[in-house]
């Protein structure tokens, strides 16, 4: 008769199973410190897929700004810019559903910690159910 500790192969091990693992989208503290034109250049050759409006409008500090769109697969990074100098306002990081139940998922997308001292982090809950968010602000600090 056989060892009950025998009758078991070896090489079978447990499944392992990964809870929620995000994988990042993009890599925002990669593009601190670059212009708007220079953010496209690492983007475009990852897969991405840049959506450009570069149609001016008032921002809410009552400047200018256009926006560049990056999408990869339903993961969107909004650039705001201001055209003339090109100088990079804020990063906005949504999916494409519209809303997350933790905006923890939104800056993994965006490979940013909420301790990274580099950005002002700015959770954007929805108008119709507050604890839902449908993007987080990044603000690059100056």
């Amino acid at each position: 008769m056989g060892c009950a500790a025998t009758e078991k192969p070896t090489a079978e091990t447990p499944a392992v199973t990964r809870a929620l693992k995000v994988d990042r989208a993009f890599d925002v503290p990669a593009l601190l410190g670059m212009n708007a034109n220079q953010i496209a250049q690492p983007l475009t050759g990852q897969s991405i897929r840049p959506d450009h409006d570069r149609t001016p409008r008032e921002s809410a500090t009552g400047g200018t700004e256009a926006l560049f769109t990056y999408w990869r697969d339903t993961t969107a990074l909004e650039v705001s810019y201001n055209p003339e100098t090109l100088h990079v306002n804020s990063y906005f990081i949504k999916t494409r559903s519209g809303h997350a139940s933790d905006y923890n998922t939104l800056l993994k997308l965006a490979n940013v910690s909420r301790f990274d001292k580099r950005l002002t982090i700015e959770p954007i809950a929805s108008v119709a159910n507050p604890k839902v968010y449908t993007g987080v602000k990044l603000v690059p600090l100056q």
